[in-house]
C-alpha cells in the first residue's frame, strides 16, 4: 500500500510539471462540489452525463464536503464522460480546471478543458489523463487559452473507451487568467480615452438606430449595413383618364386606421389635358381603392376620386399636421405650386388656400416639396428642390405657424459627391422621430439604357439621414432602391420613392414608389422592411464587435431589434466612460444570443435589471457574429 500511494504522490507530481499552478481565482463552475442535487433527477445539478452508465454519489470519505461523483465503465468498447454547464469565456483568456480523483482500477480517467463555439459545437480542448491508479485524491491540473472563435467554456470527466473501471471525482473548479488588452483582437481600452472626453448622450427612454454612426465611436471587424426594402405587391396603377403616364409624386399618410395617398394625375394628351390631384385609400396599406369623391369636375362629371385642381396641382404634396396647437380646421395641410402655396384642410378631402400669396419663394420647386410638423424640433420643416451650380439639389427652410417661413438655406451633405437628387420624400421616421429619413431619387442624366425611350437617363433611390434637419449623412451612396430586372424600370424617373414610411403590420414597415414612368403601365409598388430595418450593425462569421459613444439612459432594462444566422450570436458588455467592464453586466455574463427578435430582453448573469446604473454615463460593447443589430431602447418597466 505504501508504494501504491507514493506512486499516486509521483504521479501528482508529473501532473505538475506538465501544467504550471492554477493561479489564485473564482472557481466559475456552479456546483463543482456536487453537493447541489437537482430535484427532480436526484443528480448533481449543473452537470449532464452524455455516454457509459448513469452517475451515482458517492458519500465515503469525500475530499471535501459531503459527497462525490462515482463513475463505473465496464464497456472497453465506449467511453463515459459527465461534463458541465456551457459557460461563456473570453477569446485568449487563459482557463484552467482542476479536479480530484481516485481509482483503484488499472484505467486512466480524463480531465477535459473544451472550448465550443456559439452553436455550442467544441472547436478546441486540451486533457490530461491520471498516470494508473490512486487510492488517494489526487489533484488533476489542465489548462489552455481560449481559442480566438471561443464563446463557451466547458469542462469533461470522461473514461476513455478502452478503460473498465471505477473512479470518483470531487471538487471540480474552473478559474480565469485574463490576458493582457493588448493581446485581445477587440476593441481596446485605450481606443476610447478621445471618445471619453465627448458629454454623453442623453438617450433616455427613446429608441435608438444605427442609421449613421453617431452612437458609435470604435468599430472591430463590424460595419454599417444598408438593407434594400423587399418588394411587394403593386399597390395600383395610374390607369383613371384623369391619370396617366407622368402620374407621380406621391404622398402616404396614415391617420389611425386609415391610409391616404395623394398624387399628381397627368400624361393623358388631349383638349382636355391638365394636371389634378387625385386621392386613394385604403384600410391595411395593401389594398387601395380609388372612391369617387364627387367634389372636382372633369368631362363633366364629379364620379372620380380628385381633391384639388387649381394651383399648385403639379406637386401638391399633403400632410397630416400634428402639431398639438394646429386648428381643426387645418388639421391636414399641403406646400404646392413653384412659388410654394399653403393649403390646409380638416378632413384632407375639402382643400383651400390658407392665403393667396406664397409662403416659400426662393427655390426652383419643379419637383415634389415636402412639409411637416417636426416634433423633435418643435417646428414646420419644408424640403424643396433647388439648383445648385447646375446639380439639382435640396434646399430647407423652417416655420413657427406654417405661413412665415425662414429663407431658403441649401442642407449640407458633407464632402459627398454631387449628384442630381430630383426628389427627397424626406420624413420623421415614426419610431424615432428625431431621425429624418430622406429617399430622393438619384438622376443620372448622362445614359440611357433604352435607346428607344422617349428621353434619357437613368434613376434609383438611395437614403440618407439627419439628426438636426440641416447635415444629412450620406454613409451609403450605394441605391437603397435598384431598377431590378424589369426593363421598364430602366428608363427616367423611375423609383421615386412616395413622401410617408408607415407601419402595415407589427413586424414590417411600408414605403411606396413608382415605376414603369411614361409608360402605359406606370404603377406604384410597395416595399417593406422589418422596423427600424433601413440600415444595421453587420458582422460576418469572422465576428466583430463596436464600442458606442457614452449614453444616458432611463429605464430598467435593455432590448435589441436584431437577428443571426443559425450559427450567429449578439453579446453585449455594459462599460462606463473610460471603457472598463461593469461588474456583473461584462462580455462573460452574457450568454450569446441568437434568432430573429424585434424586442429582445438582454439578460445578463445576475439578470436585466438596469435600475442600478440608470442616469450614469455608460457604454455598450456589442460583439456579433453571422448577425445584425438594428436599434436598441432602455425600456421602463411597470
Amino acid at each position: 500500500m505504501m508504494e501504491l500511494t507514493l506512486f499516486c504522490l509521483a504521479s501528482a507530481m508529473l501532473l505538475g510539471s506538465l501544467v504550471t499552478t492554477t493561479g489564485a481565482g473564482e472557481n466559475l463552475l456552479p456546483n463543482g462540489g456536487f453537493e447541489i442535487l437537482d430535484e427532480k433527477t436526484g443528480l448533481p445539478a449543473e452537470w449532464r452525463q452524455s455516454e457509459g452508465k448513469p452517475i451515482t454519489l458517492g458519500t465515503k470519505d469525500p475530499h471535501e464536503g459531503k459527497r462525490y461523483v462515482h463513475l463505473v465503465d465496464d464497456n472497453p468498447k465506449d467511453g463515459l464522460s459527465v461534463e458541465s454547464r456551457h459557460l461563456p469565456c473570453e477569446a485568449v483568456d487563459e482557463y484552467t480546471a482542476t479536479a480530484w480523483v481516485r481509482f483503484t482500477d488499472n484505467c486512466q480517467p480524463g480531465l477535459y478543458l473544451q472550448f465550443h463555439d456559439d452553436t455550442g459545437e467544441r472547436i478546441a480542448e486540451q486533457h490530461v489523463r491520471a498516470p494508473g491508479p490512486c487510492p488517494q485524491w489526487t489533484r488533476m491540473e489542465v489548462k489552455m487559452e481560449a481559442p480566438e472563435d471561443s464563446h463557451e467554456v466547458s469542462v469533461l470527466l470522461y473514461g476513455f473507451g478502452a478503460d473498465v473501471g471505477e473512479f470518483d471525482f470531487d471538487e471540480v473548479s474552473l478559474t480565469i487568467k485574463p490576458a493582457p488588452e493588448s493581446q485581445k483582437k477587440r476593441i481596446p481600452v485605450a481606443t476610447v480615452a478621445e471618445g471619453a472626453k465627448k458629454p454623453p448622450v442623453e438617450i433616455g427612454d427613446r429608441l435608438q438606430m444605427f442609421v449613421d454612426s453617431y452612437l458609435t465611436d470604435t468599430f472591430a471587424g463590424a460595419s454599417l449595413a444598408l438593407h434594400s426594402p423587399l418588394p411587394r405587391e403593386i399597390a395600383f396603377h395610374f390607369d383613371e383618364p384623369w391619370e396617366g403616364p407622368t402620374s407621380a409624386y406621391v404622398a402616404i399618410i396614415k391617420d389611425g386606421d386609415l391610409y391616404r395617398a395623394y398624387y399628381r394625375g397627368s400624361g393623358h394628351e388631349g383638349p382636355t389635358y391638365r394636371e389634378h390631384t387625385c386621392y386613394a385609400e385604403s384600410h391595411d396599406g395593401i389594398v387601395w381603392t380609388k372612391p369617387k369623391l364627387g367634389l372636382c369636375e372633369y368631362n363633366g362629371s364629379k364620379e372620380n376620386n380628385i381633391v384639388w385642381i387649381g394651383s399648385g396641382t403639379h406637386n401638391f404634396t399633403p400632410f397630416l399636421d400634428t402639431n398639438p396647437t394646429a386648428k381643426p380646421e387645418d388639421r391636414y395641410k399641403a406646400l404646392a405650386g413653384g412659388p410654394l402655396i399653403a393649403l390646409s384642410s380638416p378632413d384632407g378631402l375639402h382643400w383651400k388656400k390658407m392665403q393667396e400669396d406664397p409662403v416659400i419663394t426662393k427655390g426652383a420647386f419643379d419637383s415634389q416639396n415636402v412639409a411637416f410638423w417636426d416634433p423633435a424640433r418643435g417646428r414646420y420643416a419644408a424640403y424643396f428642390r433647388g439648383f445648385r451650380d447646375g446639380v439639382r439639389a435640396i434646399m430647407y427652410a423652417t416655420s413657427q405657424d406654417f405661413l412665415k417661413w425662414t429663407d431658403s438655406e441649401w442642407v449640407d451633405l458633407g464632402d459627398s459627391k454631387k449628384e442630381h437628387l430630383y426628389t427627397n420624400a424626406t420624413t420623421p421616421y415614426f419610431r424615432a422621430p428625431e431621425i429624418l429619413m430622406s429617399f430622393p431619387m438619384r438622376y443620372v442624366e448622362g445614359r440611357q439604357w433604352d435607346p428607344k425611350h422617349v428621353a434619357p437617363g437613368l434613376c434609383d433611390a438611395v437614403f440618407m439621414t439627419s439628426r438636426d434637419g440641416v447635415h444629412f449623412d450620406r454613409t451609403f451612396m450605394e441605391a437603397f432602391v435598384r431598377p431590378g430586372l424589369d426593363p421598364e424600370n430602366w428608363t427616367e424617373r423611375n423609383l421615386w420613392t412616395a413622401y410617408g414610411v408607415v407601419p402595415t403590420s407589427p413586424t414590417e414597415v411600408s414605403l411606396y414608389y413608382g415605376e414603369h414612368f411614361r409608360h402605359a403601365t406606370l404603377r406604384l409598388r410597395r416595399a417593406t422592411l422589418r422596423p427600424d430595418g433601413f440600415v444595421s450593425v453587420h458582422a460576418g462569421y469572422a465576428g466583430g464587435e463596436i464600442l458606442t459613444r457614452p449614453m444616458r439612459f432611463s429605464g430598467k432594462e435593455l432590448i435589441i431589434n436584431f437577428s443571426t444566422s443559425a450559427a450567429g450570436s449578439v453579446r453585449i458588455e455594459l462599460q462606463d466612460e473610460g471603457g472598463q467592464s461593469l461588474p456583473g453586466y461584462t462580455m462573460q455574463d452574457c450568454p450569446p444570443l441568437y434568432g430573429d427578435e424585434l424586442e429582445r430582453v438582454i439578460r445578463w448573469k445576475g439578470g436585466s435589471d438596469l435600475s442600478a446604473v440608470a442616469g450614469k454615463p455608460l457604454r455598450l460593447r456589442v460583439r456579433l457574429k453571422d448577425a445584425d443589430l438594428y436599434s436598441f431602447r432602455f425600456r421602463k418597466v411597470d
